[in-house]
This record gives C-alpha cells, sequence and structure tokens, in this order.
C-alpha cells in the first residue's frame, strides 16, 4: 500500500469519527450493563445528535506513526498478531471494515485473549451501529483486562450514545483512574456534563480534553457549546472556527456557529451558516428557524416569513415560530393570518407555562384591522373565561366589545404600574384608536411606546411599524 494513499484514508477516517457532574470520589470499574435491543430516536439536541464516538479514531493514532509502526513490524515479525492487527488498522484507515474484520478474526481464532484485536472488532461493530455486538465484544475484554483504560472510555461512549448517563459517567471515570490523560474519556466526561446543563464543569474537561488531543475537532465544537451557554460569546466562536478548520464537512459546526454568530449580532455570518446547514440538511428545522432570524434581523422580511413557513411545515407543532411569524404577517398587513398565528401561539402554549393574554388581544386587533369586527367579537366573547381574572388585559378585552368612552381604559392604562404590562396595554388601545379612525390619538400612544424602546416586547416593534405606515411610510 502507498504512503500517500494510506494518508488519505486515515486522515478521513479521522475526521470521519470525531466525538461530542462527576463526584469527586475514585471510581471503581463499572459493572457491564445489560445490552439494549435498540439505539434510542435521534434526538433534536445538538449536543446529542451530533455526538459521534472518537475511539476508533484515537486508537488508529497519526496516521504517519501508524504506517511506520505497521512498516517496522512487518520487517521484524509479518506473521505476529501484533503486526496483523497493525495491518488491520490500516484496513480500517482505508475504510475496508470487511477485510480488517477479517483479519482480526484470524488474529483471534490463533489467540482469543488478543486484548487488541477484541478492542479493534468492538470499534468496528460500533461503527456499524451495532450496539449489541459492540457491548458483547467490550465485556468479554473487560473481562480478560478489567482496568484497560481504552475499553472503559470505549464502554462509556456506548452508553453515552444510549443516554445511559449514570454508567457512561462511572465508565469515563474508571477510564480516567487508570489513565487520566485518556481524551477520549474527558471529552465523553465534558459532552455529559453539557447534556446534564453544567456548563463550567464541561468546560474544565474539554480544556483538558483539547490538550491531550488537539487534532480532534469534537472537543472544540463541545467546548464552544459550553462557552457559549456562559455567555463567552467571542470564545465560542473561535473554538468552532478551530473545529471548522479541522473538520469543514461536519454541518453541526456550522449550525453552532450560526447560533453564536446570532449572538453576537453577526446576522450577516449568521446567514451564511445556516444557509449551508440547510443546504446540507434541509429537514433540520431550527436551521429554518435561526436563519428566519437572522434575515428578520436584516430586514428582509419576505424572506424571514419564507423561512419561518418551511420550519412550520416541516414541525406544525413548534410554538416558538407562531409569534414572530405573526408579527412578521402584521407588518405586511396580512392580518388574517397574522390572526390565526396568535390563536395558534396561545393555543399549543406549553399548559405549565403562564397564559400570555396578550396574544388573545393581538388576535383579536388583528381581525379588527381586516375589518372583521364580528369575527373579532366572537373571539374575544369565546376566551372571556380565560381572560377572567387578567386585570388590564380583560380591562382592554371589554373596551374591544363596547368601544364606546374610552375614559375609563384610558386611566387603567395609565395608572398600570408595571411598566411592561403598560407598554403592552397602550399598544392595544392605540390599535383600538386606529379602527376607529382617531388617527392622532393612536400616534401619539405608539410614539410613547417607541420612546420606552423596550427590546423583545413584541408591542414594541408593532408600534414602530404601525407608527411608520401612519405617517406615510412603506
Amino acid at each position: 500500500m502507498r504512503r500517500s494513499v494510506s494518508l488519505l484514508f486515515v486522515w478521513a477516517l479521522l475526521f470521519a469519527f470525531a466525538c461530542a457532574t462527576p463526584p469527586e470520589v475514585e471510581p471503581p470499574v463499572p459493572e457491564v450493563p445489560e445490552v439494549l435491543p435498540e439505539e434510542p430516536e435521534e434526538p433534536v439536541d445538538p449536543v446529542e445528535a451530533a455526538y459521534e464516538a472518537i475511539s476508533l479514531a484515537m486508537m488508529l493514532g497519526d496516521p504517519r506513526e501508524a504506517i511506520d509502526a505497521f512498516e517496522a513490524a512487518q520487517l521484524a515479525d509479518p506473521e505476529s498478531p501484533e503486526t496483523q492487527i497493525l495491518l488491520g488498522h490500516l484496513y480500517l484507515a482505508a475504510g475496508d471494515l470487511e477485510r480488517a474484520e477479517a483479519l482480526l478474526q484470524e488474529v483471534l481464532e490463533d489467540h482469543p485473549r488478543q486484548g487488541d484485536a477484541l478492542f479493534s472488532l468492538a470499534l468496528i461493530a460500533g461503527a456499524r451501529q451495532q450496539t449489541g455486538e459492540e457491548q458483547r465484544l467490550l465485556e468479554e475484554l473487560l473481562e480478560i483486562d478489567p482496568g484497560r483504560p481504552d475499553a472503559l472510555a470505549a464502554l462509556g461512549e456506548l452508553q453515552l450514545r444510549s443516554r445511559r448517563f449514570d454508567p457512561a459517567e462511572r465508565s469515563f471515570l474508571a477510564a480516567l483512574d487508570r489513565d487520566p490523560g485518556n481524551s477520549t474519556a474527558l471529552l465523553g466526561l465534558g459532552n455529559l456534563a453539557l447534556r446534564r446543563s453544567n456548563p463550567s464543569r464541561a468546560e474544565r474537561y474539554l480544556d483538558k480534553a483539547v490538550e491531550a488531543a488537539p487534532e480532534i475537532p469534537r472537543g472544540f465544537s463541545d467546548r464552544g457549546r459550553a462557552r457559549a451557554i456562559q455567555g463567552k460569546f467571542a470564545a465560542a466562536e473561535a473554538d468552532l472556527n478551530r473545529a471548522i478548520e479541522l473538520d469543514p464537512e461536519f454541518f453541526w459546526h456550522y449550525y453552532d456557529r450560526g447560533v453564536v454568530r446570532m449572538e453576537r449580532n453577526n446576522f450577516s455570518g449568521a446567514l451564511d451558516d445556516f444557509s449551508r446547514v440547510i443546504e446540507e440538511k434541509p429537514s433540520l428545522f431550527m436551521a429554518f428557524v435561526y436563519r428566519a432570524r437572522a434575515y428578520d434581523q436584516k430586514g428582509e422580511r419576505s424572506l424571514a416569513i419564507a423561512d419561518y413557513q418551511t420550519a412550520l411545515d416541516l414541525r406544525p407543532d413548534y410554538q416558538p415560530a407562531l409569534a414572530p411569524l405573526g408579527v412578521l404577517k402584521f407588518e405586511t398587513g396580512e392580518f388574517s393570518r397574522a390572526a390565526e398565528l396568535f390563536r395558534a401561539a396561545l393555543e399549543k402554549s406549553n399548559p405549565n407555562d403562564p397564559l400570555d393574554h396578550g396574544l388573545i388581544l393581538l388576535a383579536g386587533l388583528s381581525l379588527k384591522l381586516d375589518g372583521e369586527e364580528v369575527r373579532a367579537r366572537r373571539y374575544l366573547e369565546a376566551r372571556a373565561r380565560e381572560l377572567a381574572g387578567s386585570g388590564l388585559y380583560a380591562d382592554m378585552a371589554r373596551y374591544y366589545l363596547n368601544p364606546g368612552s374610552d375614559a375609563f381604559i384610558y386611566r387603567q392604562v395609565t395608572r398600570e404600574e408595571d411598566r411592561f404590562t403598560r407598554l403592552r396595554a397602550s399598544f392595544y388601545l392605540a390599535g383600538q384608536y386606529e379602527v376607529l379612525g382617531r388617527l392622532d390619538s393612536a400616534r401619539a400612544l405608539y410614539l410613547d411606546i417607541m420612546d420606552a424602546d423596550i427590546r423583545g416586547l413584541m408591542e414594541t416593534r408593532l408600534a414602530r411599524r404601525r407608527y411608520e405606515l401612519l405617517r406615510g411610510g412603506s
């Protein structure tokens, strides 16, 4: 086998197998758990979805060293099991799993307790997603050598992929107890800490993992996530840039960097990242959600609307996309559709979360602005029970139903102590003024809301748009 071809295949395999709160006690050697019949469904969380085992890449090691080791062994003793195992690793690097497996099985026939052969076969089974066979081989190996660090770390990876977090933690800790620099275990514990919502601990493990294995992109990508969760966005982006340099074809790196760039208000960069993700994985609805937000921030309403709609086509039950799309439709004057979206956002909201009464009023106002006064009345009457006891929101709904004198409702709005509620109610009142043709009063309230400039409030944004339109803006 020519050196250049071997190097190419080894590096390709290394990149293809990139990886993903422990107690402060001395860990025991973990018991091998029962075999699970099936792998869990693919998770939505990128921390889980992007996880891939790195034991195979770590076993192969540096490609040039692997080739040199095989050539030296072949000269010294071409028929030894060690030489045959090294040749099997080169077959693995070339992607020839069948040939590698056959060679390793031959080694085991003559040397049934050969640990390296068992370990290599276990990782081949893992690469094929044959979880039961992978676990059986690791069990057999750990019976022969209970303290073997790479086998313990590989077992931890198997358990982590199956979301058996406590056994995975014990396996990783046992591996580190025997080999403190085991990068597979460090990366696994970092990924596990992320899944357990402990980003600071994840970062500490991943610092060590990056130092131990700077060629593995998983360490940088997971550390980037951990840093982003802690608000360290510049450092997070630097880590994700490095992960992309190491593995430019892995789309999750671009997804994660796009999220970080959104936090850093780099919307053009985020658009580039999410567009690449969508090109690679057009079924990933969250990429459309994030790209819609980026387009929205850049004032590209039509493109944002299209992406939100695509996200909802892919995932109709994704409630957080409904109200933002409703806002965009409201801004473009598609009031009937806006009303539908605000209603859906309310109906699909988490029953354990406080009810957002403002969505009821936004839906009612959308119908009013669309000239559907009767439908607005019926909708608000149907929601009367939900509005009961909501204070100013209930007062506003009563005013919407009987918009006569505004003395009472205006007094209630101006006296409201909660600033957010007062400004939201001011928008609903201004909207009713528009419906009644009292445009000067509407403009005055919209201007008050704009001056308060509470970012992130739907009503602040909508007030700005309505004010522009009343002044003759486009």
